[in-house]
This record gives structure tokens, C-alpha cells and sequence, in this order.
């Protein structure tokens, strides 16, 4: 197996896809140890720097997890259980699977190739069966660091994953969805339907697949053209520029930014060319297609897209694997768009009664902290009635329960595709994109959540929220009275609002919205911290230090002496500030801005003492020493250590 690397080495390509056993076989003779570091000494001849990100195994096409046989099931898990194992061995990063087929009822010929188009019992089920074969291959082979890819397919048959919801559905139904990642296979997806033959089309694809499983959970791409024409679900792959995928296909994968750093991996026929390996000619066809437009043309002969490509890859045949290496030589919830037609109804549909029963189940599950009951319903009412906005807002909750806000942001994005006056999904997305650290676009969908809902308190206070960590702090405290116009026993929304009059130099009404805030709400640390900053900015110094003495009895933390300390040195505690500040350096020896107040108090009385204080003279040497130790990044304390000559 480690010759299809050195292949890759000799080709000058810069990635590699092996089977690590026979794939048409049911069990293989396990690898011997000369094999695997005869592969280690390979992979380390590359030179890759991310050598294990650059290799991709592909499954084995027996195994079929989605199968409603149990026996079968059980078999194709140990199948795919061995591929892990021999991925984990060789440090392989990403072993691309087909999700399986379901075995019921096929759909019928001519049948738009979407879930939604027609809902299919047998296709949930095998969504369903495959998601908890992967949740019990992730608990046999705990740690592991491959991950497996699910790979979209054509739809021949009862073979699941030709739309791409149904590869997001699986990796939302699986417990650890960080351990799925996805493949897109071009001719795949052309005769699966998805057309590319256009920029705009190609594009449009591209985003759809962005907004439906996310870019960010792709690993790899196979890059081939399609034999058959869009649609026909055909699995034959063809030469770049010999199918039907269009050359705006290649042209929009290859030029693409999110892209670029994604193995693409060559499965073109490897019949013999004459003079040079066929996949070299097929990146120089790639590359060809890369730098220049994409002016697709129709060949009578095929009645389809014709064209020539670009990019690099290589398929190997050794007495152990298939590989496929491609070469990148210094290459730089479903959307609404024109993908594929019918993406958004006309009428945004309402769920029915049934549904609207599993809805508010899903609901009661979620609070109730059940989350994984509540996303297998909701997976089941999307089943039914796939535009449904509720639903994929519903999906977006329980995401967002969890904490996984990258798996939140898009189911909420597609429900406010559907319906964009839907406020929860407004809502929830800017909540996303805010946790997300996306500031700009929270803000957009927060504006839009106002004009779905005027009088919601808690959009404008996310608003106030988003634009105080943006520093726009006038427009914070706009929202922020607006908040509190609308409910004015909104505590957070008075916290918000006296951040922004402190940073806008007004701490006298700063300190008035604290103190609603504390009547409104029980006590917390940072309220008592600002309130704290704000009377010692107005010149409450008593105040300032009673509020600090409460602060440290709520919370016993470095942060909250250190406060304490402060207030007391306005306050002209002297003393006090310093036992404070050695108080904190006790519960954390690392706390710089302790050891810095312990400095400046030794120094104030070191001056004062005219420098004949030793004592003190030593502690400020050793405070601020300390606090250079934990920090050396504070130029102000380093020129007090250097102006006094400490």
C-alpha cells in the first residue's frame, strides 16, 4: 500500500485515497507490521507537514449500514469497525463511507431526487438505523481520530444520501456529530440531479450544500465527471471534460475558497492514454478549467455538458490497495437558492395537526433536558413536511441547548429562509451568530427579528449586547432603552445600559441601572463589579468599598479582592488595600493585577518615606517582579520598575 504514496511522491501530487483491503471482500488478512511502517517511512518521505490530513481510505462498498436487517447491520458495523482500526494504525484522517441503502420501497423514476419532494418512511428509518450504527462504532472505538465521511451518492436504487439533507440528518442525529464529516463526489451529485452546469448553478449548489450540511464539515471531495446525464443516477465516472458535469462545475469547486485546503481525490478511469497517466492529463485539464471561465457547450453526441478541467489526481492499483492521489500543486435543515427548483414553497406551509403534536412534544423534551428524544422528532415531523420553518427552528433550539452553536446557526438559517418574518428563527440565528462571535450578521438577523417582532425586550437587548462588544457604545444604550421601555423589570437589559453611560462618562446614572439591576435580580458577580467601577468613577468612595466587602463575601475569588483593594486605595485604605490585594495572590500566586496593587502600595510608601523604607523598597521590587513573571506584557509597570530603579 505505501506505493501508492510513493507514486503520489513521484507524480508531485500532494494527496492520497487507498483501500486498506480488498472492498468487495467480507474479510481481509489483518496488516503486518512491515506493511504499516513500510507506509510510515512513505508518508514521512513526503515532507507533508499535515501528512495524516492529506490521506483518505475509502470504505468498503459492502457494508451497509442503513440495512433493516439486523444480522446484516451487524456484520457491515464489524466491517466498518476493521476499517477504523486499520485507519487509526496508519494515521489516516478521513475514511469516506456510502451512508447505505434502505432496502424498502425505491423511489419512483422521475421523482424529484429530494427528500422533501415525497416523504418516504423507509428513507427516515434508514437515516435513523445508519446515525445509530455510527453512535456505536464511536463508542467501540473511543479516542480514535478518524473520522469518518459520509459521501453523497446518486440515488440508484434504495441508496440513501443523494440529497443533502440526508447526510446533514444523519449528522444530526448522531451523538458525537464532530466525528462525522462529509464527502462530496461531483459526478455523484450531477446525476443525482443537482445541477452545475452553469457559474450561477454551480455556485448555487455550492451554497446549498453550504447552508444544508455546512462547508465546514466537508473533508473531501472526489472530483469526477459523470457519464450520465443530470439525473440519471448513474455511478460511472468519466475523464474531466468527457461528462456531463459542465465546466462550471469544476471551474466554481476549483475556485472556491472554502475549498482550497479540502483533499481532492481523482476516481477517473485509469485505461491506458499512450504517453502520460491518465491522471495527470486529467489535471491538466483541471487546471486549465481553473484559470480561465467556464463557457460551457453541448455535445450532440451526449446531450450534455461538455468540457475540458482542472486540478490533479491519481488512481494506483499495488498488490494490497486501490489508491487514488490527487495532486493540488500550489492551488490557491436546504437553501433557497436556483440549485434545484422547488427549494421554496410559494406558501410557507403550516405543520398539521399530527405535526403540530410532535412539535409541542419535541418542545416539552427539550426543556425537559432531553435532548436527543426531542431532535428524533423533530428529524420526524421534517420527514413529513420538509419546508416546515418550526421544525428546523426546533432543531436549532435543541442545538443551541446543547451548546453547539455551529450546529444551531444553519437549521436556524434555513427557517428563516423559508419564512423570513419567522421572529424565532430571526432570533435564534442572531443568537447563533452572536455566540459565534459573528457580531455583524447577529446584528442583521436581530434587525430582522424587529421587524418580525417590534416589542421584543430580548432582541433589542442582544442588540445592546452585540454593539457593546463592538464598542459602538451610543447605539448600545439605545437598544438598551428600548429594552427596558419594553420591559422594564428586564434586569439585564438595566446591567447593559449602565455599561454603556459608564463608558460614555456618565457613571452617576450608570450606578441608578445597577441598582435597578439588583432589585430586579439576584446578585451576581460582574453586577457587583460594575457597580464597584462605577461609584469609585463618581467619587463614592465609601460606597465604592462597601459594595467590594459584599462582592468578596459573594465570591471569594482573586478578581473580587482585587476589586477590594482598589476601592480601598481610592478610598485612601491604605492598609486595607494592601491586606486585600496580598489576600488574592494568596488564593492565585499568578494573579498579575494583584501583585501590581501589592506594588504600588510598597512604592507610594517607599516614596513617602523618602526611600529610606527598605522594607518596602524590597516588596515593590518583588510585586512587580511577580507580576512581570505572569505577564511580561505591561510596558506601564515596567517603566515604574525602571523609572524608581527597583
Amino acid at each position: 500500500m505505501h506505493r501508492a504514496i510513493d507514486e503520489a511522491i513521484a507524480l508531485k501530487l500532494e494527496s492520497v485515497q487507498v483501500f486498506t483491503k480488498n472492498q468487495r471482500q467480507w474479510s481481509a488478512p489483518p496488516m503486518h507490521e512491515d506493511q504499516v511502517q513500510a507506509w510510515r517511512h512513505s508518508l514521512r518521505s513526503t515532507g507533508w507537514k499535515d501528512a495524516h490530513a492529506r490521506i483518505v481510505s475509502h470504505s468498503s462498498y459492502l457494508a451497509n449500514l442503513a440495512s433493516p436487517d439486523d444480522a446484516q447491520r451487524a456484520r457491515s458495523m464489524a466491517l466498518q469497525r476493521d476499517e477504523l482500526e486499520r485507519c487509526e494504525r496508519l494515521g489516516i484522517a478521513w475514511c469516506v463511507m456510502h451512508p447505505g441503502a434502505h432496502l424498502g420501497s425505491p423511489r419512483r423514476p422521475g421523482t424529484p431526487n429530494i427528500l422533501r419532494a415525497s416523504p418516504n418512511t423507509d428513507e427516515l428509518s434508514g437515516l435513523k438505523r445508519i446515525a445509530a450504527c455510527l453512535d456505536a462504532l464511536h463508542r467501540d472505538v473511543p479516542g480514535y481520530t478518524t473520522t469518518m465521511c459520509l459521501e453523497t451518492t446518486t440515488g440508484a436504487g434504495t441508496n440513501l444520501g443523494y440529497d443533502f439533507a440526508h447526510l446533514a440528518m444523519i449528522r444530526n442525529l448522531v451523538r458525537a456529530p464532530e466525528r462525522v464529516g462529509m464527502c462530496l463526489d461531483t459526478c455523484h451529485v450531477v446525476a443525482a440531479g443537482y445541477d452545475m452546469s452553469t457559474t450561477s448553478k454551480a455556485a448555487a449548489v455550492l451554497a446549498e450544500f453550504d447552508e444544508v450540511c455546512g462547508l465546514e464539515n466537508l473533508r473531501v471531495m472526489h472530483v469526477n465527471d459523470s457519464v450520465g446525464v443530470m439525473g440519471s443516477r448513474r455511478d460511472r465516472h468519466a475523464h474531466i471534460g468527457d461528462g456531463c458535469c459542465g465546466d462550471a462545475c469544476f471551474h466554481a469547486i476549483l475556485n472556491h475558497r472554502a475549498l482550497r485546503s479540502i483533499p481532492m481525490i481523482l476516481e477517473t478511469p485509469k485505461d491506458d492514454p499512450g504517453s502520460r497517466p491518465w491522471d495527470l492529463v486529467n489535471i491538466d485539464a483541471l487546471e486549465r478549467l481553473r484559470a480561465k471561465r467556464s463557457r460551457p457547450r453541448r455535445s450532440a453526441s451526449r446531450g450534455c455538458t461538455s468540457t475540458s478541467l482542472l486540478m490533479a489526481f491519481v488512481a494506483f492499483v499495488s498488490a494490497i490497495a486501490i489508491a487514488s492521489v490527487i495532486g493540488c500543486r500550489a492551488v490557491d435543515g436546504v437553501s433557497s437558492l436556483p440549485g434545484r427548483t422547488g427549494s421554496i414553497p410559494a406558501v410557507v406551509p403550516q405543520p398539521t395537526a399530527i405535526e403540530r403534536v410532535k412539535l409541542d412534544d419535541a418542545d416539552q423534551l427539550r426543556r425537559s433536558g432531553d435532548n436527543e428524544a426531542s431532535l428524533a422528532m423533530l428529524q420526524e415531523v421534517l420527514a413529513l413536511n420538509p419546508l416546515l420553518p418550526e421544525a428546523f427552528v426546533g432543531i436549532g433550539d435543541v442545538r443551541f441547548a446543547q451548546g453547539r452553536y455551529k450546529d444551531a446557526e444553519p437549521n436556524y438559517r434555513r427557517a428563516a429562509q423559508l419564512d423570513p418574518s419567522d421572529f424565532q428563527a430571526q432570533y435564534g440565528l442572531g443568537r447563533s451568530l452572536q455566540m459565534l462571535g459573528r457580531l455583524h450578521d447577529a446584528i442583521g438577523a436581530y434587525q430582522r427579528a424587529l421587524v418580525a417582532d417590534p416589542n421584543s425586550a430580548e432582541a433589542s437587548l442582544n442588540m445592546a449586547t452585540a454593539y457593546l462588544s463592538l464598542g459602538n457604545v451610543r447605539v448600545a444604550a439605545q437598544f438598551a432603552e428600548r429594552a427596558i421601555a419594553i420591559d422594564p423589570r428586564n434586569g439585564a437589559a438595566h446591567v447593559n445600559l449602565g455599561v454603556a453611560y459608564e463608558r460614555l462618562g456618565r457613571p452617576a446614572e450608570a450606578i441608578r441601572q445597577y441598582q435597578a439591576a439588583s432589585e430586579l435580580m439576584p446578585p451576581t458577580t460582574q453586577l457587583l463589579i460594575n457597580l464597584v467601577n462605577a461609584y469609585v468613577a463618581d467619587g463614592r468612595f465609601p460606597e465604592a468599598v462597601n459594595t467590594a466587602v459584599a462582592l468578596t463575601r459573594l465570591s471569594s475569588v482573586p478578581e473580587t479582592y482585587e476589586r477590594l483593594g482598589w476601592a480601598e486605595f481610592r478610598a485612601g485604605n491604605f492598609d486595607a488595600s494592601s491586606a486585600a490585594y496580598r489576600h488574592a495572590v494568596v488564593l492565585d500566586p499568578q494573579y498579575w493585577p494583584a501583585w501590581n496593587g501589592i506594588g504600588v502600595n510598597a512604592l507610594n510608601r517607599w516614596l513617602l518615606s523618602e526611600k529610606r523604607d527598605s522594607v518596602a523598597g524590597s516588596e515593590a521590587r518583588r510585586a512587580f517582579r511577580a507580576s512581570m513573571s505572569a505577564n511580561p506584557n505591561q510596558p506601564k509597570v515596567l517603566k515604574l520598575y525602571t523609572t524608581y530603579g527597583l
